[in-house]
């Protein structure tokens, strides 16, 4: 073998290492970055908590510079606020950003609405009768997670019934990112059978076919939502501080 050759092969096996490191590196630090993000929308981190790298790694079992790629992709997406020698801070829940993002969800998802009562097939919309039929258990945290990742699918598919990717994208992502307000409004009350028969009768004006009575179905159900999530910050009833 050839001087040249045999200096090749330790040179191939540390790439070949260091290519592995780098990928389970990557899967911590997605792992954390789900972990975390889950924490933070479900209110176990609130709004303007202080949240340490260190304390971090302990928390979710890892070293710190997962902790660190996990965080800057939350800072990017607004859950989290990065301050040099202090740490991450929760974004603080915000009176207008509930308000905007509503007002987005009454123009994107009615039009989505409109265009998936239109698309729809019996099976696709027994698929959202079944979605629909879920509900919480007041005071029980670990029904409020179930329910929320439903009424997120419930929401996603009818948006993707409207046959635009780029709409429904971004209707799942806005709801994704509602996710911690629609958490504290769940405490408030016991809203889950008044939820659940809202999903269930936007689910029926669709098999009718309706598309002004599917609209309308949507658009109180947003409006309803509204109004729970803002008596649950305004009365102080959840401890959330108010940006």
């Amino acid at each position: 073998m050839s001087p040249k050759k045999a200096a090749a092969r330790p040179n191939a096996a540390r790439g070949r290492k260091a290519s592995k490191r780098r990928r389970t590196e990557h899967t911590i630090s997605e792992d954390v970055y789900q972990a975390l993000k889950k924490d933070i929308l479900t209110c176990k981190h609130k709004p303007g908590a202080v949240l340490k790298e260190k304390e971090l790694a302990a928390r979710y079992g890892s070293s710190r510079v997962p902790v660190r790629e996990a965080c800057g992709k939350l800072a990017q997406e607004g859950l989290l606020e990065a301050v040099p020698y202090k740490g991450y801070f929760v974004s603080q829940v915000s009176l207008k950003d509930i308000a905007d993002y509503f007002d987005l969800r009454l123009l994107l998802e009615t039009y989505a609405v409109e265009q998936a009562v239109a698309r729809a097939t019996d099976k696709e919309v027994a698929g959202l009768e079944e979605l629909a039929s879920h509900e919480y258990t007041y005071h029980d945290w670990p029904t409020y997670l179930e329910f929320l990742e439903r009424n997120r699918e419930y929401h996603a598919a009818i948006a993707r019934l409207s046959g635009n990717a780029k709409l429904a994208k971004v209707i799942d992502d806005i709801v994704e990112r509602m996710q911690r307000f629609f958490f504290l409004g769940l405490d408030l009350g016991d809203f889950g059978p008044e939820m659940r028969e809202e999903h269930q009768v936007l689910a029926r004006a669709m098999r009718t076919g309706s598309k002004e009575r599917a609209v309308n179905h949507v658009r109180r159900q947003i409006e309803r939502s509204r109004e729970r999530i803002l008596k649950a910050l305004v009365t102080q009833r959840a401890d959330v501080t108010i940006g």
